[in-house]
């Protein structure tokens, strides 16, 4: 039988790598909010309807739309809104675009 050839750290390399590793974890996980490495976004109604507005009418950037639907949103009523859009079907049918319609009347009904 040949020795196996998976690497793994142990002894000294593992107590380095740990004594560098755990405490750059730790401090990432402290400062995720105030430099922006959170796991949501801050859309207001505005955003949200600002994005389902150039969806449907074609005028958003190359990647605007998959940064949308990727990403959840804080506030979990326009959450909500964001996953029931990613659900659509693409590329969209009459259907679809009516739904993504209601969508956007949704959101702007939480502007006021």
């Amino acid at each position: 039988m040949g020795r196996h050839r998976q690497w793994h750290a142990s002894g000294w390399g593992a107590a380095i790598l740990a004594s560098v590793a755990i405490p750059f974890v730790l401090l990432v996980v402290l400062f995720q909010r105030p430099l922006g490495l959170k796991r949501s976004s801050d859309l207001n109604p505005v955003d949200v309807a600002r994005y389902l507005s150039d969806f449907l009418d074609g005028s958003g950037g190359a990647w605007d739309w998959d940064d949308f639907t990727s990403i959840s949103i804080a506030d979990s009523e326009l959450d909500s809104i964001r996953q029931e859009a990613g659900a659509v079907p693409l590329p969209l049918t009459t259907h679809g675009e009516a739904q993504m319609r209601a969508l956007l009347a949704r959101v702007r009904a939480l502007e006021i």
